[in-house]
């Protein structure tokens, strides 16, 4: 028999302590598709502030209606504020913050399992509560009754149910969630007329109910014309493509939040096992809260003080850059934004430097991430589209050159790296100081920021080497730290040469163990180190720049990121980012 889950989300847990009601309305940091039905409200929140510098803090911080004190799910606290997603109508009311209790649920044991743990830290988010006598039960089904219900609360929404389901009357206790399931467009029913409130939810459903709630509150933006392909991106699951069509879209924008199981055959130890989806499976309610919990937990996005400050809550610059600087796109979000990683403007990627910065002169993109300075090419399309380029240093870096591990050599004058590039002089490194071992010399491909690079330091006017060319060029700024490696050859003895950028080389580390596969050349006798590029005594020194149209109006998103750069917070970016801060005393 199918036990009932007609009481969660019914009782919230009392408030411990409030705060000063202080409101502050601002633009929701995502506009919902359908008419702007929800509004973000704020409030300073200085009770939080001050609790959790003494390390007070016990529960979880949400926000609530100063009138009523009805708890508010869709909030969180962050940088000084607390915040709120709220239904429209209700943009008017003042919010205070609101702290939970600690939860205990009455069937938790004192060891309990990771399902108990979701259940408690759902109710802490302010999501439910468990059943009338206080048990969690986290293993018990839902209907679709019951799911459409916790959903509508997480949303703070209801409506007077007149009609509309042929197996639903107006007396049901689930029907008003129902009627606003449906006004909000997160449930509309089944083909036959009927809502089916009584059948048992599948995870799929409820994955999908929870994902229109997200869009419907602005949450994110909705994802269409989905594929498999498109949700393995996110999460490699064994059963991707068990997932019914109409559920994709949520699947691929929910990614690793989803539902999973990992399922192994116990009676045979070589089985590794494997993570799926099971989408057909009947939802459990920890599975349920769970999937709510991390939906609030992810894609809430409020801004900062400095975001506010600088205007970034109204509108973000449209940002491009080089594959190198995409870390610089990431730290700025995650700092000016609470899951800044989700914000609708956030790219999910770096254009190459050179595509980059066509975009720009051709008006694609406001402003660019550049660690190299314009290539010729670039500079005469930008003078034949009658616009000038403005490069503001944010950063230090540095072209640097790198060869294996194994190489004895220790470095090379800017006269010999020409001489190999555009003469290909040298065929074994004692010709350049070195070991005797045969030189395999790597390059860019001439769209490469790295390439416009080459342009600037060495190559005077000149191609690289046609040979090189043909034989060694390296598509993508990683390509060219594998090629080197896989460079190296034995019988004959033989080492790869290739070139990037300092602070891209020392980021691969994470993933190409580039400090134990490779190591930096000196150029010139001097070798390239946070210092001696900071100090300018590395010939090869240069900075990473805002890049924007010198047309920029004075307050444009574009010139306030500049600025913003240039700030404590923005160098903190840059070291977030992995590169050098150009006050190197902070």
């Amino acid at each position: 028999m199918k036990k009932s889950y007609k009481t969660i989300f019914k009782k919230f847990v009392a408030a411990a302590l409030t705060a000063a009601v202080v409101s502050a309305f601002l633009p929701t940091a995502f506009a919902a598709d359908d008419g702007e039905k929800f509004v973000v409200l704020s409030a300073p929140s200085t009770l939080a502030e001050r609790l959790l510098a003494e390390d007070r803090m016990s529960g979880n911080i949400l926000a609530r209606y100063a009138d009523d004190k009805t708890p508010i799910s869709m909030s969180a606290y962050y940088d000084g504020r607390i915040f709120a997603t709220v239904p429209a109508e209700n943009a008017d009311r003042s919010i205070e913050t609101f702290i939970m209790d600690e939860v205990k649920f009455t069937d938790m044991p004192e060891d309990y399992s990771y399902e108990f743990y979701v259940m408690k830290a759902a109710a802490e988010f302010g999501l439910i509560n468990g059943d009338d006598d206080g048990s969690a039960r986290p293993y018990d089904t839902i209907t679709r009754a019951e799911a459409a219900t916790i959903i509508t609360r997480m949303l703070g929404v209801t409506a007077d149910y007149h009609g509309g389901f042929n197996d639903v009357a107006e007396g049901d206790w689930f029907a008003d969630n129902l009627a606003a399931a449906k006004e909000y467009k997160i449930a509309e029913g089944e083909p036959d007329g009927g809502f089916h409130p009584d059948r048992t939810v599948t995870r799929e459903e409820f994955t999908v109910m929870a994902y229109r709630a997200a869009v419907t509150a602005g949450l994110c933006y909705e994802t269409e014309g989905a594929t498999v392909a498109d949700v393995d991106k996110n999460f490699l699951a064994a059963d991707t493509d068990k997932i019914s069509d109409w559920a994709l879209n949520a699947y691929a924008k929910f990614g690793n939040l989803n539902i999973l199981d990992y399922e192994y055959d116990a009676e045979d130890p070589d089985d590794e096992g494997r993570f799926v989806y099971a989408p057909q499976n009947e939802a459990l309610r920890f599975e349920a809260a769970g999937l709510l919990r991390d939906v609030l937990g992810s894609f809430q996005c409020y801004p900062s003080e400095a975001a506010i400050k600088y205007g970034f809550d109204k509108e973000m610059p449209v940002i491009d850059g080089s594959t190198s600087t995409y870390p610089f796109t990431e730290a700025v979000y995650n700092t000016l934004f609470l899951n800044g990683y989700d914000h609708k403007d956030k790219p999910a990627s770096h254009s190459k430097s050179h595509a980059s910065y066509e975009r720009l002169i051709n008006g694609e993109v406001d402003m660019l991430f550049a660690s190299v300075y314009p290539a010729s090419d670039i500079l005469a399309l930008a003078e034949e589209k009658g616009v000038e380029l403005e490069l503001i240093p944010i950063a230090y870096d540095a072209m640097v050159f790198f060869t294996n591990a194994d190489n004895p050599s220790e470095g090379l004058t800017s006269e010999q790296i020409t001489n190999i590039y555009v003469n290909n002089a040298y065929e074994n490194w004692n010709e350049v100081g070195g070991a005797d071992a045969l030189l395999y010399p790597y390059c860019r491909n001439n769209d490469s920021g790295s390439h416009a690079q080459m342009e600037r330091h060495f190559l005077n006017g000149n191609e690289i080497n046609e040979k090189i060319r043909t034989e060694n060029t390296s598509d993508t700024m990683a390509n060219i730290l594998t090629n080197v490696m896989d460079a190296q050859t034995d019988n004959p003895v033989g080492y790869g040469l290739g070139y990037s950028i300092y602070y891209y080389f020392n980021n691969m580390d994470l993933f190409y163990d580039t400090h134990k596969n490779l190591k930096l050349l000196s150029i010139d006798g001097v070798f390239p180190t946070d210092e001696t590029i900071a100090d300018g005594s590395y010939p090869l020194s240069n900075n990473t720049y805002v890049v924007m149209l010198k047309s920029q109006p004075e307050n444009s998103p574009a010139r306030k990121m500049a600025e913003f750069m240039l700030t404590e917070e923005g160098q903190e970016c840059v070291r977030t980012a992995g590169f050098g801060p150009l006050d190197t005393e902070k």
